[in-house]
Order: C-alpha cells, then structure tokens, then sequence
C-alpha cells in the first residue's frame, strides 16, 4: 500500500508524524517546566524530594520524545536534517549537554558522597529546564530562518558567519530574534505545564 501512494502524499504523511511526535515532545516539556519551579514551589527539603521524586519518573520522555523526532526528520527527509541540524551544530551541543547534566541530577543528586550538594544538580534540572528548552525553541527557529553555511559538492561546510574572526559555527542562531521569540515561548509554555503538573500530581502547600 505504502509502496503505490505518490511522493507528495507520503511528504505529507511523513509530517504529520513529525508534527505529532513534535507536539508530544512539547506536551512533555512539563518536565523541564517542573524543574525550572522547583525554587519556587519547595520551601523545605521535603518538599523539594517530593517534586523532584514525581518529575524523576518521567525525567527521560522529552528527550526520548526529542531523539525521535530527529529521527523521523532523519529518516523522512535526510537532506533537510542534515543541513538544518548541521546549520545548528553548537546549539544542538549545548541542547545535548543540557539533557546530560539533567540525567546525571536525577541520578546523584542524594547520592551518599555528593560533593556538589543537592543545591548543585537542582541547578543543573534548571539550567536544562531553561537554557535547554530556550536553545531548542533556537534550533526549531533555523527551519524558518536558515543558517548561515553552505556545502560545495563535496558536502563539505562553509561557515559564513563570524564574531570578531572567531567561527560561530552554527551558534549565531541562538541570537536571532525570532529564534530567541520561540524559545521564549517553549520556555513558558514548559513553566505553565510544569506548573499544571505539579498543582495535579502533588498536594503542597
């Protein structure tokens, strides 16, 4: 069946997959949401465990959620994956290492022998919950507006942009404003879940 539908219709096909795979990744975000009001929420010890126990649950479905929406633009559309994602390749970094530093929290954070402290990887949740949904709303924002590279027929890249002699290798897109608008956005509207979220599943005062 798959095999007779026409290039156009399985285009289609392939973005409604993307486009709900990517509204569960923003549906899930009240993860990172929830980390970002930790402070705000928990004024004891307690309670703190208590927000961070329930969020722990669930900590690694958004980013299972993200690995598989990069995967479904990989596999439906590789040329476009590759030269928007490579368009952005430090933003993906620093998204990448965001999610590293949240796993490696939820994991040590009252672990016997912690040297950082509790306070240490709480931060970490929240530089996830905020700088990484923040840098991912950039990276989304290079479908729209582009990135500054281009590949010769070797597929080999040419940074065009750079700050003061220094390549920026695809960073300068979290700088855009409009990028920096729909990480915005990502960001409170990962706060209003988490928010949402917390008020459902726990019973603080």
């Amino acid at each position: 069946m798959i095999s007779n539908l026409d290039y156009g219709t399985l285009q289609q096909l392939w973005w409604i997959i993307c486009s709900v795979v990517g509204a569960l990744f923003l549906f899930l975000t009240f993860v990172q949401g929830g980390q970002t009001l930790l402070w705000q929420v928990a004024k004891t010890d307690t309670e703190s465990a208590f927000v961070v126990n329930s969020l722990g649950r669930k900590w690694e479905l958004p980013f299972t959620t993200l690995v598989l929406f990069g995967g479904a633009l990989f596999a439906s559309f590789p040329k476009f994956y590759s030269t928007s994602f490579g368009g952005a390749y430090w933003v993906w970094i620093l998204i990448l290492f965001t999610f590293i530093i949240q796993a490696v929290s939820y994991e040590y954070r009252k672990k016997s022998g912690n040297v950082w402290g509790a306070k240490t990887y709480e931060l970490f949740m929240f530089i996830n919950g905020s700088v990484g949904v923040l840098l991912i709303g950039a990276a989304v924002g290079t479908f729209y507006t582009g990135s500054a590279f281009s590949l010769n027929d070797m597929n080999q890249v040419t940074w065009q942009y750079t700050l003061g002699g220094i390549n920026l290798r695809g960073l300068e897109a979290a700088f855009s404003l409009f990028n920096l608008s729909l990480g915005l956005f990502l960001v409170f509207n990962a706060r209003v879940l988490g928010a949402l979220y917390l008020l459902n599943n726990l019973d603080l005062p």
